[in-house]
């Protein structure tokens, strides 16, 4: 006959773990409470890269830049048969769709520019005028921009907001978040700030955001018809990993 199970104590009440924050509790001296404008090369970077931080601003805006509707006769481009939408213009339809409700998950407030995006052959011309122009009717306090990595939509983006900046000046703040995804691409980061450098441009580290947020997830999770391709599950990938900023100065300049 087979032994019995051995005694087991008996286990006391189980602890209830203890509840996440919806959104992190961040101080700076020189954050401020309200104005916060970022800037978002396309539909979900904004959400991936400043999430965590955007649930704890609620009021920021994002300004998506490529936004813009293709033509009807777009061909479709492989990336959006992926997602498996029959049309490129159904494609944009749907993202904006997503973004909706991510920004209602983050409580925040949108604005789509007109761009296309480059796989429908969008290109940047004149995006640094137009983000100026656009920052001086808003006068946000502090503009969250990409780095700029990898991506040539995120590179030209990046670029064109260091264009409005020079137009524009210190007043606001200038802060780069890193680009989701392609920040764990090795060595991009340091090649970013290595040119920003080369340009007269100085980032220094600003601030780390906790991001493994329950208010973050859902807000990722809103981009469904994406995260298969991209091979992401919100809460279990670079999208829960901290959130890092760097505040941007032109050399010689004290930072504020």
């Amino acid at each position: 006959m087979s032994p019995g199970p051995p005694d087991v104590p008996r286990p006391h009440a189980a602890r209830r773990p203890a509840p996440q924050p919806e959104a992190p509790h961040v101080v700076r001296r020189d954050l401020p409470e309200g104005g916060i404008l970022v800037i978002s090369p396309h539909f979900d970077d904004a959400v991936l890269g400043c999430g965590a931080f955007l649930a704890g601003r609620p009021g920021s805006i994002v300004m998506t830049v490529c936004a813009g509707l293709p033509p009807e006769d777009m061909p479709l481009p492989d990336w959006d048969r992926r997602c498996g939408f029959p049309s490129a213009r159904a494609a944009v339809l749907a993202r904006i769709e997503e973004n909706r409700h991510a920004m209602a998950q983050l409580r925040a407030d949108e604005i789509r520019l007109d761009l296309l995006d480059s796989q429908y052959g969008g290109c940047c011309d004149g995006l640094g005028p137009r983000l100026a122009r656009e920052l001086a009717r808003i006068r946000p306090r502090l503009v969250l921009l990409p780095l700029g990595l990898f991506h040539d939509d995120h590179v030209r983006v990046s670029d064109a907001a260091l264009m409005a900046w020079r137009v524009l000046g210190d007043r606001p703040l200038w802060v780069a978040y890193e680009d989701a995804l392609y920040r764990r691409r090795s060595g991009l980061v340091q090649q970013r700030l290595a040119a920003l450098r080369a340009r007269g441009i100085r980032a220094t580290p600003w601030l780390t955001v906790p991001a493994d947020l329950p208010v973050k997830r859902r807000a990722v999770a809103a981009y469904a018809s994406q995260l298969g391709p991209l091979g992401l599950t919100p809460g279990r990938g670079d999208d829960a990993l901290p959130e890092h900023y760097w505040r941007l100065s032109l050399e010689g300049q004290a930072d504020g």
